[in-house]
């Protein structure tokens, strides 16, 4: 009676054992974590494979829908984009001033130089926007985006103390250097935000610019 009843506890231990369980220690490829099912009857062991969401809880697997909107990281993106187009139009007030007086310039050729100082900003950016893509794909999006603002808002600094007219060219030139953060905010507002918030996070960006 006894070898029956432990007979009986192996059986239903053997039942236990044959149970499908995950590896947890295994390291899990393309998504996968492989598992073990032994068969007690024979002792072969079957492979077979859980995907790694299927182990996860429900709320980790909320759909973009339920996400909520990130305020707080939108609002942040939305002041630092702010930096751009103010770099580009505060020297419109006295440009034709400053021409004039600090650049020596006569009346008759003060609108060339200002509209080519003014021009210079955008001509510049236009070459280094993709150059910028590019690099916050390889460092990463906020060192570039702190590079942008901290060179821009340097520049623009630099040309208000300019004391000649090569200087004015100079600095407006390096301000438009360092314009690459229109790029990066727009990429890092999708990054933060999920197809149903993106045109809401966008309407923001817009309208703060």
């Amino acid at each position: 009676m006894a070898t029956t009843k432990n007979t009986g506890e192996t059986t239903a231990k053997n039942r236990e054992a044959a149970e499908t369980t995950p590896l947890l220690s295994a390291s899990a490829e393309d998504g996968l974590i492989k598992t073990i099912t032994t068969n007690p009857s024979n002792g072969h062991v079957a492979g077979s494979s859980l995907t790694s969401e299927a182990l996860l809880p429900y709320s980790s697997q909320a759909p973009d829908d339920e996400k909520p909107f990130p305020l707080y990281q939108i609002l942040i993106l939305c002041y630092a984009s702010i930096v751009e187009p103010v770099a580009f139009f505060i020297i419109f007030p006295y440009i034709n001033e400053m021409v004039e007086r600090v650049g020596h310039q006569l009346p008759e050729n003060v609108g060339f130089w200002t509209g080519t100082i003014e021009s210079l900003f955008s001509f510049v950016q236009m070459f280094l926007i993709i150059f910028y893509g590019r690099i916050a794909d390889t460092f990463g999006r906020k060192p570039v985006l702190v590079f942008s603002l901290a060179g821009i808002a340097a520049a623009s600094a630099l040309f208000g103390m300019s004391a000649k007219l090569w200087q004015m060219i100079v600095f407006r030139c390096l301000a438009g250097l360092f314009a690459g953060s229109s790029v990066t905010i727009r990429t890092m507002l999708s990054e933060n935000c999920t197809k149903a918030t993106q045109a809401k996070a966008f309407g923001w960006f817009m309208f703060s610019r």
